[in-house]
């Protein structure tokens, strides 16, 4: 079974001591991996003594808001965005981490009309930065996964398409696709069209699986069975990973419109479990 995950932003707003003790609840629950929302790119040792406890697999997810953007034009927050992204890398190094996943070519907060010109030089700064990172990661032995973001967040990737154009372009053996459901129920036109696309390119790394109003999987108007079917279909044996907010965190709702954050996760979790076990018993 692939490794089933929670980023801990079901819990908390950001990387801190808020995080402590989080991990071990979530192998108590039965996932079988964490992810970590890596708003800084430094782990408290007290959080990194518990992961190594748990055994649990890690993957990182980068919180790549206003200021933070590899394709700015301005040099000096290019910098910035490499010195935070490297940072998360060396992190990634020290955990074991396989995956530094989200919107590694831009981020959120960024959301412009360009001419033709500046638009193709936004792509290659894009270009030029991820592969200067990709070279980073290969030193950390961590995979750069790439996220489309829904239009409300950018305007430099918005569907898997254009990253895996941005990903040909870059041309590196450790740049993928991360897939999340919720972007793609906001900008695919076929939710299952796009992701069997994906699949059938062999580029997609990582999956986020939520619901369109960041619920849990088995919730919303998500085709769950015909999504995950896919997954089961062409092979896909990384993680996934359950990216739902506690109140106040990057995608929450202003209402509390889901479950408490345990019932949440444990709903969530349940539905994929039954999933599985249910294809797996169909196989065997």
């Amino acid at each position: 079974m692939n490794p089933l995950g929670i980023n801990l932003w079901n819990w908390c707003a950001g990387l801190g001591p808020d995080c402590l003790g989080l991990p071990t609840r979530a192998a108590r629950m039965g996932f079988t991996a964490v992810e970590l929302p890596m708003t800084v790119p430094e782990v408290p040792d007290a959080l990194r003594r518990e992961l190594a406890e748990t055994g649990l697999p890690v993957t990182l997810c980068a919180a790549l808001g206003p200021g933070r953007d590899l394709s700015s034009f301005d040099p000096s927050v290019r910098a910035a965005t490499m010195d935070y992204l490297t940072g998360c890398l060396e992190t990634g190094r020290t955990l074991g981490a396989s995956v530094l996943c989200g919107p590694l070519y831009a981020g959120g907060g960024k959301r412009h009309w360009l001419g033709a010109d500046e638009r193709a030089r936004e792509w290659e700064l894009a270009v030029t930065g991820l592969r200067e990172l990709s070279r980073r990661a290969a030193d950390c032995g961590v995979t750069l996964s790439l996220e489309p973001l829904n239009r409300y967040r950018t305007s430099v990737c918005n569907t898997s398409a254009q990253v895996l154009a941005l990903i040909d372009d870059i041309g590196a053996p450790n740049v993928g696709l991360h897939f999340d459901t919720y972007h793609a129920c906001l900008e695919e036109k076929d939710l299952g069209g796009a992701l069997e696309a994906a699949l059938r390119s062999g580029r997609v790394d990582h999956f986020h699986a939520c619901a369109n109003n960041r619920g849990a999987p088995g919730q919303g108007i998500v085709p769950w069975e015909e999504v995950l079917g896919l997954l089961v279909r062409y092979g896909y044996s990384g993680h996934i990973t359950m990216e739902t907010f506690a109140l106040g965190g990057l995608d929450s709702s202003w209402t509390q419109v889901h479950e408490g954050p345990d019932e949440l996760a444990l709903a969530g979790l349940r539905y994929l479990q039954g999933f599985f076990g249910q294809v797996s018993g169909a196989g065997a």
